[in-house]
């Protein structure tokens, strides 16, 4: 009995080794959901956190979306304006220049119809007087002084008027009449006071400032991106040994070519997109014709305002370096010396002493 009962002992302390074995997982299973709960909480309270944050934030968001859509939508619109304004401009400038040389037009037929009128007078008058030289010639000078006065009070064209007197002294020198000297006197002296009057030849005005204005849609601009300065770069030795000043060599091109320092220049400051690109180029070239019209409208102040205006805009946002430019820039120093204004045109003296003798001759001949 003795010897049976440890083995007996140990048949039933196994089965209670064995029961006890299982309490294991369920330890293990009670900190698993722990940790899920714990998990769950924790993803709880960030999807709170998260939508309390969209709750708070979302009506700044929205308004500030509409502010931007707002800021956009003026910007729009003022962009718009500017250009309808800009091409209104452009439409009215362009609309006086085509009255303007309608006006230029319309005297220049009307002086063509009195020129061929009295082209057709003087034919009668030759007609009549065939065979007789003097009266041919007299004919002749008579058209030449009465053409000078119209081109002088019609089309301010002194040069034009110098020319036409000069014509009518030539045949006054052929017919050797010494009753005529008078007439040739007064020839000089119109030719004298003419030589001092400034008029500029408004037609190579008008070519010059319509070129200007062709010129003025390509020429380049001042803008802020410059080219960076080429600096020579320290070589690097391939030695191992001289791995620090290697690194160091490294470290200073690296900052070299990500930051450069030099001294501020005037075109730091302008910086243009694509419409103001084209807004500074259609000002120069409204400025340009608005001085057009000036100078055919003989309007001084105007005229001044225009080409200055004009220079100031070339200086300021174009190239100044470029070659182009700089024709531009002196060509209008030129054209701001020009005075457009008439002057006191005092009326030809010749005209009126060929009339004196015309009338004087008449007298005789009826008298004979």
């Amino acid at each position: 009995m003795s010897e049976l009962s440890p083995m007996l002992n140990n048949e039933s302390a196994a089965p209670a080794a064995v029961a006890a074995t299982p309490a294991k997982p369920a330890a293990r299973t009670g900190s698993g959901v722990m940790l899920g709960m714990m998990a769950l909480l924790i993803a709880l309270a960030s999807a709170a956190l998260v939508g309390w944050f969209f709750y708070v934030w979302q009506p700044q968001l929205v308004a500030l979306q509409q502010q931007q859509q707002t800021l956009q939508n003026q910007q729009q619109s003022q962009t718009a304006l500017f250009q309808s304004k800009q091409e209104e401009l452009q439409q009215e400038m362009q609309q006086q220049l085509v009255n303007v040389v309608a006006d230029w037009n319309n005297k220049q037929l009307e002086q063509l119809q009195s020129t061929q009128q009295e082209i057709a007078r003087l034919q009668t008058q030759l007609d009549q007087q065939s065979g007789n030289v003097k009266g041919w010639q007299l004919l002749e000078v008579e058209y030449f002084l009465r053409l000078a006065e119209q081109k002088l009070f019609l089309e301010q064209n002194v040069s034009g008027v110098v020319q036409v007197l000069e014509l009518a002294e030539q045949r006054l020198k052929q017919m050797q009449d010494a009753s005529l000297v008078a007439v040739r006197e007064a020839i000089g002296q119109d030719k004298h006071m003419l030589s001092e009057l400034n008029t500029p030849d408004m037609h190579q005005l008008h070519l010059t400032l319509s070129a200007l204005r062709q010129q003025s849609l390509t020429l380049p601009l001042r803008q802020s991106e410059r080219a960076m300065d080429n600096q020579t770069e320290e070589e690097i030795t391939e030695d191992a040994a001289d791995w620090q000043s290697n690194l160091g060599l490294y470290w200073r091109n690296f900052w070299r070519g990500l930051v450069q320092v030099r001294a501020s220049l005037p075109e730091d400051g302008v910086s243009l997109t694509a419409e103001q690109q084209i807004s500074v180029r259609n000002t120069l070239t409204q400025q340009l014709l608005l001085a057009e019209l000036a100078a055919m409208q003989h309007n001084q102040a105007v005229y001044a305002a225009a080409i200055q205006q004009s220079a100031d805009s070339l200086q300021r946002y174009f190239a100044a370096t470029e070659p182009a430019v700089q024709q531009m820039a002196d060509d209008l120093v030129a054209l701001s010396a020009l005075q457009v204004s008439l002057p006191l045109l005092a009326p030809l003296k010749s005209p009126q002493l060929f009339e004196a003798y015309r009338q004087g001759m008449a007298v005789t001949e009826l008298s004979l």
